[in-house]
């Protein structure tokens, strides 16, 4: 940047299922800005939507989910018992196949990379190249909930257990800055601020082995949840405080591991500039609630674009 050429510019698209379309509505907010980001890592939904900003299809993928019901959302889901999460996945994954494309992670037009962890040793794997498909499907495995990615002698689930806003990634990429996406910093009307008493390590560029007794214990806590289905109308709905239904428990516990991976991660190696979607009201399987997660996506844009425009040296 010192030769007053542009810099390369890196977005680290983080985990939140149905929030996560609010991606869609950032890349939107910066490409009014005139800003298109040269490189991509993304962790479950924001693997998904990297892949196809990465490969130049995310006008066809916002088209799509805008057109969601919630009946279109059952729909996508092929319910499964026994084998490791209640939606198998192939379904919806098939349908986002023919719109981001079949094409390896090494071709697409940007560089890209998804996060995915391994369910065993807890180590964290970055796809970088191979099959697109296989890699967004790995990235967005949500435990509990979508079955697992098997490769080779591994079994692999969402990035967001060890890395849910994949900024280590994305430095790693070799950029100038970073702009990340935290899906989960805004709750309750306000910006959750880090606790000053967290410490963190720096991740290595190749992966990271996480304590067997916490990924244990997350994946015990979403695996009680399958004994409990057998009204899919009640256990898929958010329910209330008072009486939450089981994806409100699967993903409000999630939201609570994620968060403290995620601030131990971002006070290690914090990005230039975060942006903070408005989506703390999307619950996990709201996926038909896209017009406003874009909406939030190009809000959180325009609070932060005199920051973006700074760190980018423009204007």
């Amino acid at each position: 940047m010192a030769n007053g050429k542009n810099p390369i510019v890196g977005i680290a698209l983080g985990s939140g299922a149905a929030k996560g379309w609010a991606h869609i509505g950032v890349l939107n907010g910066l490409a009014a800005m005139g800003i298109k980001p040269d490189k991509v890592a993304g962790c479950s939904i924001g693997a998904l939507v990297g892949a196809a900003y990465a490969h130049e299809h995310l006008p066809e993928l916002e088209q799509w989910v805008r057109g969601f019901s919630s009946w279109d959302v059952l729909g996508l889901m092929d319910i499964r018992w026994r084998k490791g999460g209640l939606i198998g996945g192939d379904k919806v994954f098939d349908v986002l196949h023919a719109r981001i494309g079949d094409v390896d992670i090494e071709k697409l037009n940007r560089p890209f990379a998804a996060v995915a962890t391994d369910l065993y040793s807890g180590q964290e794997i970055w796809f970088t190249e191979g099959d697109l498909r296989q890699a967004v499907r790995a990235s967005c495995s949500m435990p509990g909930i979508l079955a697992p990615v098997r490769q080779g002698e591994r079994w692999l689930v969402d990035g967001a257990v060890v890395n849910p806003v994949p900024v280590s990634m994305s430095r790693a990429m070799g950029v100038d800055v970073v702009i990340a996406v935290d899906l989960y910093g805004y709750h309750s009307g306000r910006i959750q601020a880090l606790p000053v008493n967290v410490t963190s390590q720096k991740m290595s560029a190749a992966s990271v082995e996480m304590p067997a007794r916490q990924e244990t214990g997350f994946m015990d806590l979403f695996a009680r949840g399958r004994d409990y289905v057998s009204n899919l109308t009640d256990k898929f709905s958010l329910g209330t405080k008072s009486n939450p239904g089981m994806i409100a428990v699967m993903s409000q516990s999630m939201g609570i591991l994620e968060q403290r991976h995620k601030r131990a991660r971002l006070m290690g190696d914090p990005p230039d500039i975060c942006i903070v979607p408005a989506v703390g009201n999307i619950g996990t399987m709201e996926f038909h609630r896209a017009d406003e997660a874009i909406a939030a996506g190009e809000a959180a844009v325009e609070k932060v674009a005199h920051l973006i425009e700074a760190a980018l040296w423009k204007g």
